[in-house]
């Protein structure tokens, strides 16, 4: 099986794009995603300082479109002639959305463009942040949360919780048994019922967008089983809003002895890829002068 992943939130780092746009399709390609966010997408990625590109209204746009620039730069023709499989991760599902088929380009920064303003809306009206909780007791976890949430099961015994800045704090200062604790950078309790607000307010945009079936299988982070039909998929991608994102089971769902390809900016879903799926190639994509071929 051939799997292309689509990272999330947290994976970009300040001037990823720098060895993109030196290809002309990928600056290109980059420009008409600025103008559909209304965001300077080249400047962000190349320049922007890593507390800028933190900002979730920032992020999350920045993050889809180099997932999608560098997709359709480096596997020109169709995604389905190179891939069994795409997946995104959190936010790298609207990724996933576009190279599935599911939704156009312009649809898919579109939509998350109004996600991350919403989530970061709803961030401002509470207090709240996120750590990474790293152990492998998940019932111990679980019984030290208290009003914690776990917002990511990423597998290889990482998990993210989230909740309010008083209730992290306490948390980190007295950690459950065999987990270490590390604050994220980040500016809200994502994935969780705090974001719910955010999600009543992009029901109707999302209710209005006309998806296709997808062309090839897409995994949902809301169980980690395939989608078969668009109008699921984008009800998946507004539930998971304030949903737990369960790349674990996504990764359940992955054959072993299979062939990865990570989008840019890459690196965090590889490494768990690497840690969790047995004799798997994987290939952090870095540059679109990446010389791979994966077409059967």
């Amino acid at each position: 099986m051939r799997y292309l992943l689509c990272p999330g939130q947290g994976s970009q780092k300040p001037g990823f794009l720098k060895p993109w746009i030196e290809n002309e399709s990928f600056a290109s390609l980059i420009g008409q995603y600025s103008e559909i966010t209304g965001l300077d997408l080249i400047q962000l990625g190349t320049e922007a300082t890593a507390e800028e590109i933190a900002e979730t209204s920032i992020t999350q746009p920045l993050i889809v479109a180099a997932s999608i620039a560098s997709a359709r730069t480096i596997f020109v023709d169709q995604i389905s002639s190179h891939f069994d499989a795409v997946v995104g991760h959190s936010v790298g599902e609207f990724a996933a959305a576009a190279l599935s088929g599911v939704l156009t380009d312009e649809q898919a920064l579109t939509l998350v463009s109004a996600r991350a303003q919403a989530m970061q809306k709803a961030a401002e009206e509470i207090e709240t942040g996120m750590a990474a909780a790293i152990g492998q007791d998940l019932a111990e976890l679980e019984r030290s949360l208290g009003d914690l949430q776990i917002a990511n099961y990423n597998g290889a015994n990482q998990y993210v919780v989230a909740g309010t800045k008083t209730d992290l704090t306490a948390f980190i200062e007295n950690p459950p048994a065999g987990f270490r604790i590390i604050p994220l950078s980040v500016s809200g309790a994502f994935h969780t019922s705090f974001m719910n607000p955010a999600s009543e307010s992009l029901q109707e945009i999302f209710e209005s967008v006309k998806p296709n079936d997808p062309e090839i299988t897409v995994f949902s982070n809301r169980d980690g089983r395939p989608v078969t039909t668009g109008e699921d998929f984008v009800a998946s991608l507004l539930k998971q809003v304030s949903s737990p994102v369960r790349w674990d089971q996504c990764m359940e769902s992955m054959q072993e002895q299979s062939k990865f390809a990570e989008l840019a900016p890459s690196g965090v879903l590889s490494n768990l890829v690497k840690k969790t799926i047995s004799n798997a190639e994987i290939y952090a994509l870095k540059s679109p002068d990446e010389s791979i071929d994966f077409r059967q």
